[in-house]
């Protein structure tokens, strides 16, 4: 992993209103978000912080689908090497996300 850090600014480079848990559930959704965005970010060598100030209704179906199932297959470890998040507007969910990945990361 190289020093470098790319910051993704989620409420600009995706939306403002993340939408539900499946791709078949419309537009934005986290299915989405983990395949086309998110995945290959961690494709790179690159650190990821993930700025998540701006947006509005993450739900736990999307938490669930995007960040938990990148637990799942990284382990938390590797998530906790190459993510950093931040929220403005909301910081807790910063700790909701950690949870997400961290329950998920054990199953």
């Amino acid at each position: 992993m190289s020093d470098e850090q790319v910051i993704y600014r989620f409420s600009t480079q995706y939306t403002r209103y993340p939408g539900g848990r499946l791709r078949k559930h419309g537009p934005y959704s986290g299915e989405e978000f983990r395949e086309d965005v998110l995945w290959s970010l961690l494709q790179g060598t690159a650190k990821i912080h993930i700025d998540l100030s701006n947006t509005y209704g993450f739900g736990s179906s999307f938490l669930d689908e995007s960040f938990g199932e990148i637990g799942k297959r990284l382990g938390l470890a590797v998530c906790k090497q190459r993510m950093t998040f931040s929220s403005d507007d909301d910081p807790a969910l910063v700790d909701l996300i950690w949870a997400k990945i961290t329950k998920a990361s054990k199953s």
